[in-house]
């Protein structure tokens, strides 16, 4: 006896499937999103499972399945938001200089976080992470780094100086954007041109174009003289 295929049947079971796969990544997504948010808000230590998986209207269980506990779904969050923040930041087609680059990723970074302050609180929440959290942010911010040297138009395997002067930057970066997120008085713009010039004299520094540092401190002295912030 010949059994005829049944192509109705076929093409239900594949739509089912595809349905059980978009939901399963749907409430995936929305861990993801309510996690994002409560992390974001407080601590890692104040947020309960029972609040992530109320906000994402989601069952307890889906929860270790998608992210094997309340610390995957961190780990998770924390590579979500810099993985955005990092997006964001890349350089555009119309950036052809290096001005414009550098300009455009500054401009990016700081937009971004004017739009989206809380998240940034979220990603700096990790001075104390676990060993897998902490490798996320160590590789984002090589990433970040590498990003920035190739917008400077450095080349590969930049010396160690100068990839040691750009590294120290990148956490000056960090510094003037938590202030930023808490006095965000400061016009993108200005603080753009700010640490654009932080960077040009960090780089400087680290060339073969030295300065007199007594000199440039004697001129830091002038220029921090309280009558002229009065």
């Amino acid at each position: 006896m010949h059994i005829k295929a049944d192509p109705d049947g076929k093409e239900t079971a594949d739509r089912d499937n595809n349905e059980l796969t978009e939901g399963r990544r749907d409430r995936r997504e929305a861990l993801l999103s309510a996690a994002i948010d409560l992390f974001a808000e407080r601590a890692y230590e104040n947020v309960s499972v029972d609040e992530i998986c109320a906000r994402a209207c989601v069952a307890h269980g889906l929860l270790s399945y998608h992210f094997g506990g309340k610390r995957g779904l961190f780990a998770a969050a924390v590579s979500r938001v810099w993985k955005d923040l990092t997006s964001f930041e890349k350089p555009q087609e119309f950036e052809t200089t290096v001005a414009e680059r550098f300009h455009g990723y500054l401009s990016r970074h700081f937009a971004y976080i004017r739009a989206h302050p809380a998240r940034f609180r979220l990603m700096m929440r990790t001075a104390h992470a676990d060993k897998e959290i902490s490798e996320i942010l160590r590789s984002t911010r090589r990433g970040a780094i590498r990003e920035i040297e190739a917008a400077l138009g450095c080349p590969e395997g930049a010396s160690p100086r100068l990839a040691m002067a750009i590294a120290g930057w990148a956490d000056f970066v960090d510094t003037v954007t938590l202030d930023y997120v808490e006095d965000s008085s400061f016009s993108v713009a200005d603080i753009t041109d700010m640490c654009a010039q932080v960077l040009v004299a960090s780089v400087r520094s680290a060339s073969d174009m030295r300065v007199d540092a007594a000199v440039e401190l004697e001129t830091l002295a002038r220029v921090t003289s309280p009558e002229l912030w009065i």
